[in-house]
């Protein structure tokens, strides 16, 4: 069903970091505009709503899941194992990467690859795209026509991989323009973000160049930084005059509210300093981390120093689009159980806040999208109680701790389900 409606459900919202509503017996009422009117228990839905079409369902509706980090490219290399970021990136990955200058290939992806996240449950994710100008097209329109709230860019290197992945820097940035011109913000669900692959592929001039672009359209950057020992090693020796990892970026201006920096493990005090000084945010990539052994992420250092981060997937070496998945791998990754309230809210509403996203999606608030989505749980619990008698905090642990990935049974996008006509 399309909006208008009403759904009656068991109802979980996001409300912080450390709290949600949670509503046994709730009900969302949403507009014609696939806006949400209403949020709240059965019993408080206003009169005025009553003559909304009507949904009942015994699944759980929450909020849709926001994807931070993800490469389209690499959809088909999930589970591809390499014993270093760099091998994999040689053995795998770039020879992948190739063959996206095969429209067919870039179209039979892209469409593979957004049904899957709506399979997942994600509603809004940041993607990285392919080199290839035409691919980037093809992933824009095909983004377009699943309905998808789809952040991307094409990625820029100039140095530092095979040379059919390189453009030169102008050529690299000139296409970067006409993508922007052509698809940032041509509808509300689609915008351009600014894609160096990472510092070590790219040469200073590229940087600048994106940094000024970035900055000429009011688009997002997303790149990596500080994902392993390699890697960073290797940026030492190719930007020997800057002062770490995040001033390659800082210098290049490349930080700003609208950044996000996939992974960033492997930091330090002074680096922190500088991504809270410029307001820029980290998506963590767990599942990502665990398949190549890149290291354990700090989460109590970013959240010392009030970094925005989000959760993401991080396909191809992270081994799933569940976000579901990747909210359980955020707790094994530190080596301890978290609350579920934290891995909710990082793949909900603070998956939202890290890509300035707060105020359209990433809860169930009146007046936000109705970026939506239920799932199955099972119905049997410790000592005997109903779906209808658990806690806040016991829902939460059933999302996060005991659902499957494969479980996601309905998903809308501002109010309009997925697949419906």
């Amino acid at each position: 069903m399309n909006a208008p409606f009403r759904i009656h459900a068991p109802v979980v919202s996001p409300s912080g970091r450390d709290r949600i509503a949670w509503h046994p017996r709730g009900v969302v009422a949403v507009d014609e505009d696939g806006r949400i009117l209403f949020r709240g228990d059965e019993d408080d839905l206003p009169e005025s709503l009553t003559a909304l079409p009507a949904i009942s369902c015994g699944d759980v509706l929450l909020p849709g899941m926001i994807d931070a980090h993800v490469h389209l490219p690499q959809f088909d290399c999930r589970g591809k194992f390499g014993a270093t970021l760099m091998e994999w990136l040689d053995r795998f990955i770039y020879p992948e990467e190739m063959r996206f200058a095969q429209e067919t290939v870039a179209r039979d992806t892209a469409r593979r690859f957004y049904h899957a996240l709506l399979e997942a449950g994600t509603t809004t994710a940041m993607v990285y795209g392919s080199v290839h100008e035409r691919a980037t097209h093809i992933a824009f329109e095909e983004a377009e026509r699943a309905g998808l709230r789809i952040i991307l860019g094409n990625v820029l290197m100039d140095r530092g991989a095979p040379a059919a992945l390189l453009l030169s820097t102008k050529e690299a940035l000139v296409a970067s323009e006409r993508l922007i011109e052509t698809w940032h913000r041509k509808t509300p669900l689609l915008s351009y973000a600014i894609t160096p692959r990472f510092a070590p592929t790219c040469t200073p001039e590229l940087l600048r160049g994106a940094g000024a672009l970035a900055a000429k359209h009011d688009t997002w950057v997303q790149t990596h930084i500080n994902e392993t020992s390699g890697e960073i090693a290797r940026v030492r020796e190719l930007f020997p005059e800057s002062a770490h990892y995040t001033g390659v970026y800082r210098e290049a201006g490349l930080l700003g509210d609208r950044t996000v920096l996939g992974h960033n493990i492997h930091t330090d005090d002074e680096q922190m300093e500088v991504l809270r000084e410029h307001n820029c945010a980290v998506a963590h990539c767990p599942d990502s981390n665990l398949f190549l052994g890149s290291g354990r992420f700090p989460l109590e250092r970013h959240e010392q120093y009030g970094i925005r981060t989000a959760l993401g997937s991080d396909v191809g070496a992270g081994t799933t689009l569940s976000m579901l998945h990747v909210m359980r791998t955020m707790s094994y990754v530190q080596g301890r159980s978290l609350h579920p309230f934290l891995p909710l809210f990082h793949a909900t509403l603070g998956g939202a806040e890290a890509l300035g996203l707060a105020n359209e999606t990433g809860s169930l608030e009146v007046g936000k999208s109705a970026d939506m989505i239920t799932v199955h749980v099972e119905r049997q619990f410790c000592r005997g109680k109903t779906l209808q008698d658990l806690s806040d905090v016991e829902i939460a642990s059933v999302l996060v701790y005991r659902t499957p990935e494969t479980v996601v049974r309905r998903v809308w996008i501002r109010g309009k389900e997925a697949g419906s006509a």
